[in-house]
């Protein structure tokens, strides 16, 4: 079902990747087999929103099924990681983050763990065919900070017993790491082949852009979710409904007010990308790994418009 709702536009391409349905059938399997701590009813609910080809739309120049699988299980295990404990409290969640960063770092699960922490290690084991241990080092502390700056800062909130929205200069940086963007930015260098070293990675340009990624994809997020959330009335980390409670102004106004802070940022982007350093024997890379931030963008928001149901065939929390 198309989603029907306002979105966010780019100044830049989409590409559609030649394996929008190379997965599909193995993502079935994976919900049948590891994901059946959740009801039957939820798992059919998410085959319809169609996570894998989620994966395949924001790496859509992965060629290399072998690279795209475990980026596609990322995608989908960390969604029904979020869904699944978006109420979970603060001090049972931590044990659970702890155990997915071991597993990252090497460990083996827990055998008494739901299947969702055998996804995120038959994931992990994918990534190791390609990734060297500093990668991986990397990789887990974006998990940590997925969790722990991002879905920990929001319990409170969704914890309360009277509905309470945080402030809009709140909003932005948590939302920045609960998206789940920090750790999927990672797996460009996956998908390209060119891992970012230390230095690349550490320098305060490209921290930025994946700062301005993230944020792009919340508000992207955000105008794909309105409809669902407007109805269920318990939402107060999407950025419109912050923007309208802040100002006191109306759902037009607040809707408007948002994309003028996207549009900001894709132009902070765009001159960040035209004013790049000289990163020397690595400029070439570097560009096409910012080009490849952006078309993560693009094919995120073609996949809102017309490909998923996620918003319409939305689960219940079953923690």
């Amino acid at each position: 079902m198309k989603n029907t709702q306002i979105m966010p536009t780019y100044p830049w391409p989409y590409i559609a990747s030649p394996h929008r349905d190379s997965l599909q059938d193995e993502e079935t399997v994976w919900y049948d087999t590891d994901f059946t701590f959740m009801s039957k009813a939820t798992r059919e609910k998410y085959k319809r929103h169609d996570l894998a080809s989620a994966a395949a739309y924001m790496s859509p120049t992965t060629t290399d099924l072998s690279r795209l699988r475990p980026i596609t299980r990322l995608m989908i295990w960390m969604t029904l990681f979020d869904d699944y404990y978006e109420f979970c409290p603060k001090n049972e969640l931590e044990p659970i983050r702890d155990h997915i960063i071991n597993i990252i770092l090497g460990k083996q699960p827990d055998s008494d763990y739901i299947g969702l922490v055998r996804q995120a290690a038959q994931m992990v084991k994918e990534l190791r065919t390609f990734m060297p241990d500093f990668w991986m080092e990397r990789f887990a502390n974006s998990f940590y900070r997925y969790v722990t700056y991002g879905l920990m800062e929001e319990i409170p909130y969704k914890l309360a017993k009277i509905k309470h929205y945080p402030p809009l200069a709140v909003l932005l940086p948590i939302r920045e790491y609960s998206v789940a963007m920090h750790p999927y930015l990672d797996m460009l260098d996956v998908s390209l082949g060119f891992t970012l070293s230390a230095n690349l990675y550490n320098h305060p340009i490209i921290q930025r852009f994946r700062a301005i990624t993230a944020r792009l994809a919340v508000i992207q997020n955000d105008f794909a979710s309105l409809e669902k959330e407007k109805a269920l009335g318990a939402e107060v980390f999407n950025i419109v409904l912050v923007i309208q409670h802040e100002y006191k102004i109306s759902l037009e106004e607040a809707i408007n007010k948002s994309l003028h802070i996207h549009d900001e940022y894709v132009k902070e982007m765009d001159a960040l990308h035209a004013a790049l350093p000289d990163f020397g024997p690595y400029h070439k890379d570097v560009d096409n790994y910012i080009f490849h931030m952006k078309l993560m963008l693009t094919g995120i928001g073609k996949w809102y418009q017309d490909v998923t149901e996620r918003y319409t065939q939305f689960p219940i929390p079953e923690y």
